[in-house]
């Protein structure tokens, strides 16, 4: 159950409203944990992602209380110490009731900004014109909570579920998180059921996270792509990227050649990302227009919750609006799909169905 719901909302439709993918209920735990099963540090009530564009990709976090158990000057200094933890670079406390200004003043100087529920309407509605309409279907909590159910209903899913909710929207290598990613959906790619909405819904923010990371690795590889560079260059390039550098490659690589002899197999299997040809084809064509390829997150994660929620005529005008800002959105979210639909044959009906919806001949 979804405590603090109203003040959720507000956070999420912030978000949305300015135009940063919102994450609620983010688990954090700490990745060089040494103990046999991992613990739970804290969990972040909203955060936002910026997906890398011009910038690198910018994280802020948001906790929300309706409890006054502790000081607003000591909410925030908790909130400082997990923003140093998660390397976030903002972070907002939405309160039931307004701080002395003393300690909206002292939070700010650590990188923290105080609310209350009303300052924050007042806040989100300077910021962007599109706060108070509430044109997303994310700021549904009954859908996230729907979403949730996966855990117990579809227990398959639950790694890949609790993967994009927790540790992708965290995760600062974006070479890494993706790796991780295409692992998890391969893992559970039999599980996918696509006449279940919240497994369209579950598959849509797979794409929604491959879009992320893939726009933090095009803005790094674009740094040393030339495009003069030949095809065997750039693939050459693109591998010892994707894994690390030469080296992280080499190592990887030798290890996959010695599973393999373990395994006599008699023909040699390259060891690359799955579906390289078509990865190589797909980062080619991100070099057209690096800086674009989150622009559609945002719009595409709507789109997953569009599954679980009824129509809102407000969402379907923003979503609209937003693929149809730049040429480049729909056709880099196309391609990503069909990449991820490719990784196995049981993804393909998902991979089918979403690229229905992005061409509009279906509504999700």
């Amino acid at each position: 159950m979804i405590k603090d719901t109203l003040q959720k909302q507000k956070a999420i439709r912030y978000c949305v409203s300015v135009g940063l993918v919102p994450c609620p209920e983010v688990v954090v735990r700490y990745a060089e944990d040494v103990a046999e099963t991992v613990s739970d540090i804290s969990d972040i009530d909203v955060l936002r992602i910026k997906p890398a564009g011009e910038f690198p990709a910018k994280l802020v976090l948001f906790d929300c209380k309706t409890q006054a158990k502790i000081s607003a000057i000591n909410r925030a200094l908790w909130l400082a110490g997990l923003q140093k933890l998660v390397g976030a670079d903002e972070a907002f406390v939405i309160l039931n009731k307004a701080s002395p200004e003393g300690h909206r003043l002292a939070a700010n100087s650590i990188g923290v900004r105080l609310f209350s529920e009303k300052l924050f309407d007042t806040f989100g509605s300077t910021a962007s014109i599109d706060y108070r309409a509430g044109a997303s279907d994310l700021e549904d909590i009954r859908a996230w909570e729907e979403l949730l159910s996966i855990r117990e209903k579809s227990k398959g899913l639950a790694p890949l579920l609790l993967y994009l909710l927790n540790e992708a929207p965290l995760e600062k290598v974006s070479t890494e998180g993706f790796r991780t990613l295409l692992s998890k959906l391969k893992q559970t790619a039999g599980e996918f059921d696509v006449s279940k909405p919240t497994h369209r819904c579950l598959y849509s923010l797979a794409v929604t996270q491959a879009l992320i990371f893939l726009a933090g690795m095009t803005r790094e590889f674009h740094n040393v792509f030339d495009p003069a560079m030949d095809k065997a260059a750039f693939s050459s390039s693109l591998r010892y990227y994707a894994w690390g550098g030469k080296e992280g490659y080499a190592l990887r690589e030798k290890l996959h050649k010695a599973l393999q002899a373990n395994k006599q197999h008699e023909e040699a299997v390259a060891f690359d990302l799955p579906g390289w040809e078509r990865f190589v084809e797909l980062m080619r064509t991100f070099m057209d227009a690096p800086l674009l390829v989150g622009a559609a997150a945002l719009p595409l994660k709507d789109i997953g919750f569009r599954e679980l929620c009824d129509i809102r005529e407000l969402a379907e005008r923003r979503i609209a609006a937003e693929f149809g800002a730049n040429a480049r959105s729909r056709q880099f979210t196309l391609l990503v799909n069909k990449y991820i639909a490719s990784l196995s044959r049981m993804l393909q009906d998902s991979g089918a169905h979403l690229s229905s919806v992005l061409s509009g001949t279906t509504r999700s």
